[in-house]
């Protein structure tokens, strides 16, 4: 009955839980990351760093990335320092290696307020398809295609569905601000 729009919000709920993987917590992570794009050759497009090179975690602070290709670290250098998340990446024998910095107080409260307006644009996103479907249950109802029964329990059925991913919505960002607490 609501499969489109199920489905649309699990679209929406993945893309949230890419962006929060992307906000740096005191735990190091491939993440931070393998998902930057890279402008690696001419007229191919942007790929990202995970499809450019392995990224794995030496230690509890490093990252490694060792591109395929030796012709695109440079590029990927480039990308990493151009994203601007406080990461310094050096360029050693073959690969790239970034020693992650602890965070301070002040950045983790920044990040904190990113995660919440990450966590709120994607609230909106859910009552926006929520209000698609709403309608579309009204129009059929206007049309005649639906009884008032079957409109009002069809309604109550898709507030449940919003209401199970906002509270999916509200874990991620519990969980994620567990992690931003930690040291």
């Amino acid at each position: 009955m609501f499969e489109e729009a199920q489905e649309k919000m699990k679209r929406v709920l993945v893309i949230l839980q890419t962006d929060l993987s992307s906000i740096r917590t005191s735990q190091v992570a491939p993440a931070l990351v393998e998902n930057i794009s890279v402008e690696a050759y001419e007229g191919a497009g942007k790929l990202r760093v995970k499809e450019l090179a392995a990224v794995t975690v030496e230690g509890h602070n490093t990252i490694l990335v060792r591109p395929w290709d030796q012709g695109v670290i440079v590029k990927i250098v480039q990308a990493i320092e151009k994203v601007n998340i406080g990461l310094t990446p050096v360029i050693s024998s073959g690969f790239i290696r970034i020693v992650v910095p602890p965070l301070s107080l002040e950045r983790r409260q920044e990040y904190i307020k990113l995660m919440r307006r990450k966590l709120e644009a994607t609230r909106i996103m859910i009552r926006q398809i929520r209000a698609e479907e709403r309608a579309n249950i009204r129009e059929q109802r206007g049309k005649g295609e639906l009884g008032e029964d079957e409109s009002f329990s069809r309604e109550e059925m898709l507030q449940k569905l919003t209401d199970e991913f906002m509270e999916k919505i509200d874990n991620l960002g519990k969980n994620k601000e567990i992690e931003l607490g930690t040291v």
